[in-house]
């Protein structure tokens, strides 16, 4: 992505901080740092021994604090030049980040940093505690809203990414579908799934579920196993790919041999409420709008589906799973750039009915960026 977007990024958040009455932000979760300063790491899970943090006051003046390791690189891809560098590894550089906030004029007034919804600190409780005692005369604060509220809404850029990450993905199933037969393991189309996303172009795999067989369909999160492909079987996968950090996450299901007449017609129903879910994505109305709608279509075709608490979809750009949430206690109101996606489902069985997509919110309602066959596919 170009240093620009992550400037104009930077640019708005300090217009969203002054209007918040905030003074600055210290960011720590990986995901923030990729959105904001355009650095993506390499190994995300050894950042317990190697933290890095990017700073940002109100006025968008920007800095990265970040272990020797990181740093050329960080110079080379990253959108922000002023680098702090630190050697040590195991903990936080407490007085390294102090020094940085009170030059960025953060020594004393309101700092923003990730306490609350769907936020996680880069930096372990103690150091974060000893971070708070070095700056006495400043408070830190809650900024998961306004951090969501702007990656909640994808720009060009982004939307084109997440394209790309759903195209690999579609690549993926019609390789796992053309290689299914009875007699081949779910773990070998995993394994088919994610050589075919490097082959097409991921940054790696994100996830790849596939279930198969009666009495293994509300095994919904279950990993692909050695069980074997047999006559009759529904297969039903669930993957995503990573394409330069952002995430593709859709199912699609094949039958082995002939589908029975309930597998067709529900599938068919499922889909109906799908389109239902798609018919009710409106700028301007509220995201609990879509769920509403999905139960009411369920229940107008004869199921039984009590959303609640529950969720039919999920937001999804840089994480495979974002705000907002499609449940009917969401209030985020759709706006053109929102992108989410929906997932009402059936579990029966005879299979998982489950056809999830991605879409983005246009001034005309939902576009559809998951492309692969909807009906189930026959694998004879």
């Amino acid at each position: 992505m170009e240093r620009d977007e992550h400037l104009r990024r930077i640019a708005a958040l300090g217009g969203n901080l002054k209007a918040a009455g905030i003074d600055g932000i210290l960011l720590s979760g990986e995901h923030n740092i990729d959105y904001y300063a355009g650095f993506r790491h390499h190994a995300p899970w050894s950042l317990f021994a190697r933290p890095y943090l990017a700073a940002i006051n109100a006025d968008g003046r920007a800095a990265l604090v970040t272990h020797g390791f990181l740093a050329e690189e960080m110079r080379r891809a990253g959108a922000i030049e002023d680098i702090r560098v630190y050697t040590r590894s195991g903990t936080a550089p407490v007085e390294l980040i102090a020094a940085t906030l009170r030059e960025l004029g953060l020594g004393s007034g309101r700092i923003g940093a990730e306490l609350g919804y769907e936020q996680r600190l880069g930096m372990s409780v103690e150091d974060f505690a000893a971070l708070g005692k070095a700056l006495p005369a400043a408070s830190f604060v809650d900024a998961s809203a306004l951090i969501w509220r702007q990656r909640m809404v994808k720009s060009p850029a982004e939307l084109a990414l997440l394209r790309r990450a759903a195209a690999i993905t579609a690549r993926a199933f019609e390789a796992c579908f053309a290689a299914a037969r009875p007699g081949v393991s779910e773990i070998e189309l995993a394994a088919l799934a994610a050589e075919t996303m490097i082959r097409e172009g991921a940054d790696r795999p994100g996830f790849v579920l596939v279930i198969s067989g009666e009495g293994n369909y509300r095994r919904l999160s279950g990993k692909p196993s050695a069980r074997r492909l047999a006559p009759g079987d529904m297969l039903w996968i669930d993957m995503g790919a990573i394409y330069q950090g952002y995430w593709a996450d859709f199912c699609r299901a094949a039958v082995i041999g002939e589908a029975s007449r309930e597998q067709l017609e529900t599938q068919k129903a499922l889909l109906e409420v799908n389109q239902a879910c798609l018919d009710a994505v409106r700028p301007g109305a509220p995201v609990k709008n879509v769920a509403a709608a999905a139960e009411k279509a369920f229940r107008a075709r004869g199921y039984d589906v009590h959303i609640g608490d529950g969720r039919v979809g999920h937001g999804m750009g840089l994480m495979a799973t974002e705000p907002p949430h499609v449940a009917l206690y969401e209030e985020t109101v759709m706006e053109e750039g929102l992108f989410f996606t929906i997932e009402p489902r059936v579990i029966r069985d005879c299979g998982v009915f489950n056809c999830e997509e991605g879409l983005v919110v246009t001034a005309r309602g939902a576009e559809l960026v998951t492309e692969a066959p909807r009906a189930l596919t026959i694998v004879h």
